[in-house]
């Protein structure tokens, strides 16, 4: 049976991808007797700019090398771009290359990165279709394997062949992080998203939330903590919607079981929910949920998806919430000693002069004293492929907006990517 090494890049903000994808595949025993992992400290596009990194890798004793990418639609351009300048970077190195990618934009844009020459593409859920591919490849050579027989896998080169309707995982089933690679990331407690925002890819893929059971996330937490994992966070699109049948009205007995048996493991030192990556809606605070996960907690602060105050906007861009409720938030989480994040997302389609005054209104009271502990956290529009508004442009800030923000950084109740993402500045994504 033929051994293949697998690169992936374990960086920012493709982590949680990974350490979820090999927690998955590092409980096949035959995966690991054959491939070796090697996960690099860069994304695999970057590599260019490490060829050095290579020369200490033994590819000589592998039969075939597969590259591994997760992508957000963000990092396309320098992906294109070493596909277009560096395409035979590896075959330096070894003559047998096989491409794989998968994450949000091969969700949104499958065809876009057939374009681009990649074997294979996973356009939803990875940890099923990639372990079966790399089983297929221990047989037969890439361009033999029928990926219709492969739930969720996509030929992307020689021809297009989209995938068929992917097997979906039991969420939590499998370790959510990689005790052999020591890759740890947030905890998943649930996926999918039942709201259709016309910014965003997630809920205009997975319309539902799956939870976690409380036994399983309990289990990983416990077996983490034992390998010096003491704090713990969480993966959610809506952390107070945990083991909510809607995605929404929180269920009280799964927040207050879930939470009360993990701060009973005497090893885990620290708790935090409804913090990055979790954010949490403004309609599920309620205070029975402030009472029950105030307890067990350790963060101070909680970030919500504000995103507007105008209710025109809002229900524009099918957020599913008024800015009524955003304030009743603030109010409770103030109530319970909490700072609160807001996320603000300026140069929206369909913003009007009117939602502008709205969002400076509000930004005005937050400088007046009325809400101290209240920040924003700043974001542009960017089109997102496989959303309603990804053939709309890229957002501008308006001039007011701007000088209000400008203030409130200053006495540190604004930050965030909001002139990066507008292409005034520089960003980590920009051409290399």
């Amino acid at each position: 049976m033929p051994k293949a090494l697998v690169l992936f890049g374990y960086d920012k903000p493709n982590r949680y991808t990974w350490s979820i994808l090999m927690g998955y595949l590092e409980s096949d025993p035959v995966l690991m007797e054959q491939y070796s992992f090697h996960s690099l400290p860069f994304h695999i596009y970057k590599s260019h700019l490490h060829q050095e990194y290579f020369e200490n890798i033994d590819f000589k004793k592998y039969d075939y090398v597969i590259l591994a990418y997760s992508l957000l639609s963000v990092q396309i351009p320098q992906f294109e771009e070493f596909n277009i300048k560096h395409r035979q970077f590896f075959n330096k190195f070894h003559p047998k290359i096989i491409t794989l990618v998968g994450g949000p934009h091969a969700a949104a844009s499958p065809e876009e990165l057939a374009n681009l020459k990649m074997d294979f593409i996973i356009p939803d859920e990875g940890e099923y279709a990639f372990s079966q591919l790399l089983h297929l490849l221990l047989k037969k050579s890439n361009d033999k394997i029928d990926t219709e027989l492969i739930p969720g896998l996509a030929r992307g080169f020689p021809i297009y062949v989209p995938a068929n309707q992917p097997k979906l995982v039991e969420v939590g089933k499998f370790p959510p992080f990689s005790a052999n690679f020591r890759l740890f990331g947030p905890i998943e407690i649930s996926r999918g998203c039942p709201f259709r925002c016309k910014f965003c890819q997630t809920g205009n893929r997975a319309d539902k939330m799956r939870h976690a059971s409380i036994e399983n996330i309990v289990k990983w937490v416990r077996i983490a903590s034992e390998i010096k994992f003491d704090k713990v966070w969480f993966l959610s699109p809506n952390s107070f919607g945990y083991g909510s049948k809607n995605g929404v009205t929180p269920n009280i007995n799964a927040l207050h079981n879930l939470l009360s048996q993990i701060h009973s493991i005497s090893a885990i030192k620290g708790i935090f929910f409804g913090t990055f990556p979790s954010e949490v809606r403004p309609e599920s605070v309620t205070r029975e949920v402030l009472e029950t996960i105030t307890p067990f907690i350790s963060n101070k602060k909680i970030l919500i998806g504000a995103q507007s105050a105008s209710n025109r906007l809002l229900r524009s861009i099918q957020r599913g919430h008024t800015f009524e409720q955003v304030k009743k938030a603030i109010s409770l989480l103030e109530e319970f000693n909490f700072k609160i994040d807001l996320d603000f997302i300026f140069g929206l389609p369909e913003e009007n002069s009117e939602d502008i005054k709205e969002n400076l209104n509000f930004f005005n009271e937050i400088l007046d004293g009325k809400y101290k502990n209240v920040k924003i956290h700043t974001h542009t529009f960017m089109p997102l492929p496989g959303t309603p508004f990804s053939n709309e442009s890229i957002g501008k800030i308006d001039s007011e907006i701007m000088k209000i923000v400008g203030k409130l950084s200053k006495i540190g109740k604004a930050y965030g990517s909001h002139l990066a993402q507008s292409g005034k500045t520089p960003t980590r994504y920009s051409k290399i």
